[in-house]
């Protein structure tokens, strides 16, 4: 039969079970190419939250920055950045006498303990309050006179471990929170290394 042709009826219906094959070929491999893309695109950052770093996680100082402002060292719950002058002069000046401005002051327990010691940190901390426009934080720490009850004593707003500049600089993490202490505008400033 390789010299007749097919009936006109015959024909039709073998160009009607066809379809569309070179499209649905075209569609399914453009698919099939852009998932292989995602999947290589993305693949490597999966692993990211299990691999270990050498850098303090910004999420441990942001976490202290924001503690010390809102809980710690705030006048009010409902005021945070607005610091208690008697729980700043306490954290500030540490364990050295000022458990009994802490009490009066109904400070939070611990407000005399360093920050690594308050949070549970294995890293060292600094934390520095200064002025808002200082560039160079570390060495410029705010002296404030802080009022209380029996006398005006000044007290210098940086605590913690030594300049993290000794510090490799990809290995420190810094958090800032903008804090008011007697109305009087400041950073506090945390490096975590």
């Amino acid at each position: 039969m390789w010299g007749s042709r097919p009936a006109s009826g015959e024909r039709r219906e073998e160009t009607l079970a066809r379809a569309q094959t070179p499209i649905d070929f075209a569609v399914g491999a453009s698919v099939f190419l852009l998932t292989l893309a995602f999947v290589i695109a993305f693949a490597p950052t999966v692993f990211d939250p299990f691999a270990g770093t050498t850098t303090a996680s910004p999420v441990v100082s942001d976490r202290v920055a924001a503690g010390l402002a809102s809980d710690l060292l705030a006048a009010s719950p409902t005021e945070p950045g607005v610091l208690s002058p008697a729980c700043t002069a306490a954290f500030f000046e540490g364990g050295g006498g000022n458990a009994t401005l802490a009490d009066a002051a109904d400070c939070p327990d611990g407000v005399e303990d360093d920050a690594a010691t308050q949070f549970g940190l294995d890293e060292e901390v600094l934390v520095v309050v200064h002025a808002l426009n200082e560039s160079a934080p570390v060495g410029n720490a705010s002296t404030v006179a802080i009022d209380t009850r029996h006398a005006s004593r000044d007290v210098t707003l940086r605590r913690g471990a030594d300049d993290p500049g000794g510090a490799a600089r990809e290995d420190v993490s810094v958090s800032q929170r903008v804090v008011s202490i007697d109305g009087d505008q400041h950073r506090l400033t945390v490096w975590v290394w």
